[in-house]
Protein backbone atom coordinates (compact mmCIF):
# COMPACT_ATOMS: atom_id res chain seq x y z
CA UNK A 1 0.00 0.00 0.00
CA UNK A 2 2.38 2.64 -1.27
CA UNK A 3 1.38 6.12 0.39
CA UNK A 4 -0.42 4.81 3.19
CA UNK A 5 -0.28 6.54 6.64
CA UNK A 6 -1.39 4.38 9.56
CA UNK A 7 -3.66 5.82 12.45
CA UNK A 8 -4.99 3.92 15.21
CA UNK A 9 -7.92 1.60 12.65
CA UNK A 10 -7.92 4.80 10.21
CA UNK A 11 -5.44 5.21 7.46
CA UNK A 12 -4.63 7.66 4.76
CA UNK A 13 -3.82 6.26 1.13
CA UNK A 14 -3.41 7.99 -2.80
CA UNK A 15 -4.74 6.51 -5.14
CA UNK A 16 -4.90 7.42 -8.65
CA UNK A 17 -8.07 7.72 -10.54
CA UNK A 18 -8.22 7.47 -14.25
CA UNK A 19 -11.65 7.75 -14.73
CA UNK A 20 -12.42 11.15 -12.85
CA UNK A 21 -8.70 12.53 -14.16
CA UNK A 22 -7.20 12.93 -11.08
CA UNK A 23 -5.87 12.15 -7.26
CA UNK A 24 -7.32 11.28 -4.25
CA UNK A 25 -6.00 11.50 -0.59
CA UNK A 26 -8.39 8.38 1.17
CA UNK A 27 -9.07 8.20 4.64
CA UNK A 28 -9.61 4.70 5.50
CA UNK A 29 -11.42 2.87 8.38
CA UNK A 30 -10.94 -0.71 8.32
CA UNK A 31 -11.32 -1.88 5.09
CA UNK A 32 -14.21 1.00 4.02
CA UNK A 33 -13.38 4.19 2.64
CA UNK A 34 -15.24 6.55 4.95
CA UNK A 35 -13.46 9.72 3.07
CA UNK A 36 -11.54 11.82 0.35
CA UNK A 37 -9.79 14.52 -0.89
CA UNK A 38 -10.50 14.68 -4.60
CA UNK A 39 -7.79 16.94 -7.09
CA UNK A 40 -9.51 16.44 -10.51
CA UNK A 41 -7.05 17.04 -13.38
CA UNK A 42 -10.04 18.03 -15.55
CA UNK A 43 -11.38 21.32 -14.67
CA UNK A 44 -8.35 22.28 -11.68
CA UNK A 45 -10.97 21.43 -8.69
CA UNK A 46 -10.32 20.21 -5.32
CA UNK A 47 -13.04 18.18 -3.45
CA UNK A 48 -14.24 16.86 -0.43
CA UNK A 49 -16.18 13.78 -0.19
CA UNK A 50 -17.46 11.98 3.37
CA UNK A 51 -19.50 8.79 3.47
CA UNK A 52 -20.06 7.92 6.98
CA UNK A 53 -21.11 10.53 9.91
CA UNK A 54 -19.28 11.28 12.90
CA UNK A 55 -15.25 10.63 12.27
CA UNK A 56 -13.09 11.74 14.26
CA UNK A 57 -12.46 15.34 13.85
CA UNK A 58 -8.72 15.13 14.40
CA UNK A 59 -8.90 12.51 11.19
CA UNK A 60 -10.54 15.00 8.88
CA UNK A 61 -8.05 18.18 9.94
CA UNK A 62 -5.16 15.55 9.54
CA UNK A 63 -6.53 14.72 6.08
CA UNK A 64 -6.80 18.22 4.85
CA UNK A 65 -3.07 19.04 5.74
CA UNK A 66 -1.86 16.38 4.43
CA UNK A 67 -3.99 16.75 0.97
CA UNK A 68 -2.35 19.30 0.44
CA UNK A 69 1.39 18.15 0.47
CA UNK A 70 0.31 14.78 -0.70
CA UNK A 71 -1.53 15.55 -3.78
CA UNK A 72 0.91 18.27 -5.17
CA UNK A 73 -0.07 20.75 -7.89
CA UNK A 74 -2.33 19.91 -10.93
CA UNK A 75 -1.37 17.75 -13.82
CA UNK A 76 -0.57 20.70 -16.14
CA UNK A 77 1.52 22.96 -12.96
CA UNK A 78 -0.83 24.98 -11.97
CA UNK A 79 -1.01 24.88 -8.00
CA UNK A 80 -3.46 24.10 -5.89
CA UNK A 81 -6.09 26.06 -4.50
CA UNK A 82 -4.84 28.54 -1.43
CA UNK A 83 -6.02 27.50 1.62
CA UNK A 84 -8.77 30.05 3.29
CA UNK A 85 -7.86 31.74 6.84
Amino acid sequence: MSGATTSSSFRFQVASDIHRDGLGLELWENEEMVAEVFRCDADNSLSFSCWKIDIPFVHVERMVKLARTRLGEFENGEPLPPPVD
